[in-house]
């Protein structure tokens, strides 16, 4: 895991949101700790392949205690390590019902990949509340059926899973992609989000929506997916 990225936002440092990112498996996939900075609660989005003991470590030495697994997507490379996990501290498993087959564990990688099962949905207009962080849930489909993006307003923060990355939107060219939901996606993300939002996305570095907005409005009026730059 990597030193926290700290929301630079005014008030007293130890009351800021607290996020760890590492990046694990072949597809080096971005996993997040998140927290409030004061309460013990604690949230993990996407712990990819080899991410468990990483996680439960650095939720250790933080003296937090993970209340809620959730994932952006069922793609195996941000759900490998579900099961370990849950295993591990006992936190529910949560994802959009259209993407809960695929924690069964069929991949076609030759990985064996533990099932898991999710106890919890992520529907589009819930909140996850973690201390006093809440993250509104925005179903935005295109990379899969049930891709999610976590927004918490009140900090300018989206957990952007494979829909909205640096420089590029997710993959649609895989079983459950689609190119007109993820146009749908990327256009409401573009209008709807203060061009300010930090995005912490499933892969690469951490972008902002304004960083992304160009190109983000292109595919927007031209209605149809291009490439960004």
């Amino acid at each position: 895991m990597s030193e926290p990225i700290v929301e630079r936002s005014p008030g007293p440092a130890a009351h800021r949101p607290r996020i760890e990112t590492g990046t694990f498996g072949p597809w080096q996939t971005n996993a997040y700790l998140v927290w409030d900075g004061r309460s013990s609660d604690a949230l993990v989005l996407d712990p990819g392949m080899g991410a468990a003991a990483a996680l439960v470590e650095r939720a250790a030495a933080n003296g937090l205690r993970l209340q809620l697994i959730a994932n952006s997507h069922g793609h195996i490379d941000h759900v490998f390590d579900n099961a370990s996990l849950h295993r591990a501290s006992q936190a529910p498993i949560a994802i959009h019902p259209d993407d809960a087959y695929r924690l069964e564990g069929h991949n076609a990688y030759g990985f064996e990949m533990e099932a898991s099962t999710s106890e919890r949905d992520l529907r589009e207009g819930d909140q996850l509340s973690v201390g006093d962080l809440t993250f509104a849930v925005l179903h935005t489909p295109g990379h899969t059926e049930g891709s999610v993006c976590l927004y918490e307003e009140r900090h300018s923060l989206l957990l952007s899973g494979d829909v909205l990355f640096a420089g590029s939107y997710g993959r649609t060219d895989l079983p459950g992609g689609d190119d007109q939901a993820m146009v749908a996606s990327l256009r409401r993300l573009g209008e709807q989000l203060p061009p300010a939002v930090r995005v912490l996305p499933g892969h690469g570095a951490e972008t902002t929506i304004e960083r992304e907005l160009p190109w983000m409005r292109r595919i927007a009026l031209a209605g149809r997916l291009l490439i960004p730059g």
